[in-house]
């Protein structure tokens, strides 16, 4: 209806024609525009000597099959085949298969009872037509699985030796948290530096605010030391920075504790020594 009513009726024409192929019984309001309408009564003209989509799904049991058939899809709708499946009661699973031609099989996994559901979905995974749902499923009844042989299970020997090796003692030059310590320091100092640069800042503001009451060198003097106040501040900062990356990287290279395990394990013909544990 927007195609038409933009003025595309071809492209209306064709929207309309999937319409009605999928549901034929469609209508359009009444009193609909004469413009929207041309490019449906065009479609309905093709839809009334081609038959709609209609599909259906033939099963085997041996092996567990579904066939999706695509018993009419004059305009190619169909693209995938979708199934959902439940074996002997388990989890849903969904499996996709391309539709090539006009019967499309899909393997199932073996089990006394499969409840399975199909759907025809296009290219854009839109679904078309669903045979067969949660509630009332087709069911393919078939043989259960076997059971595999059950495996005989090695007994672990208890372990045969346990090593802890604790990390070695650091120098203080080679631990994290004193460049922590200096870098929050030096930290607190670039705080208490910007503050006196506002401070001054106030201070140069009110002198300006009553310039005939003060000399420029009183002026003078609060503007040097304000900017004396922001050196000491950028370099603070810029310590604190150095400290706290220094604090970083003796943290990532510090050695961490150790554990090693050595286990003896029986294999088919004798047996075998397993090394294991943290580094």
């Amino acid at each position: 209806m927007v195609s038409a009513a933009l003025g595309e009726p071809k492209a209306a024409t064709e929207a309309f024609t999937r319409l009605l192929a999928l549901s034929p019984k469609a209508t359009l309001p009444v009193g609909t525009s004469p413009k929207i309408k041309r490019p449906f009564d065009a479609a309905a003209k093709y839809a009334a000597s081609h038959a709609a989509l209609a599909v259906k799904v033939d099963t085997l049991a041996r092996p567990p099959t579904l066939t999706l058939v695509r018993v009419s899809d004059p305009l190619g709708l169909v693209a995938r085949a979708r199934v959902t499946f439940a074996i002997d009661g388990g989890a849903e699973r969904s499996q996709d298969v391309a539709v090539a031609g006009e019967r499309t099989d899909v393997a199932l996994p073996a089990g006394a009872r499969i409840d399975a559901r199909v759907a025809a979905l296009d290219a854009h995974g839109n679904r078309l037509a669903e045979v067969g749902s949660k509630d009332v499923p087709i069911v393919i009844i078939g043989d259960a699985p076997p059971r595999p042989a059950p495996v005989p299970v090695a007994r672990v020997a208890p372990v045969a030796r346990v090593q802890v090796d604790d990390p070695p003692r650091l120098a203080l030059y080679r631990r994290w948290w004193p460049y922590a310590a200096v870098s929050v320091a030096i930290g607190g100092a670039a705080t208490y530096f910007a503050f006196a640069v506002r401070a001054d800042a106030d201070d140069l503001r009110r002198l300006n605010a009553d310039s005939p009451s003060h000399t420029f060198a009183e002026a003078q003097a609060v503007e040097d030391r304000a900017q004396r106040h922001a050196r000491y501040a950028n370099v603070a900062l810029v310590g604190a920075g150095v400290f706290a990356v220094t604090a970083g990287v003796m943290f990532a290279i510090a050695p961490r504790h150790r554990e090693t395990r050595v286990t003896a394990v029986p294999v088919a013909g004798g047996g075998a020594v397993v090394l294991g544990g943290t580094f």
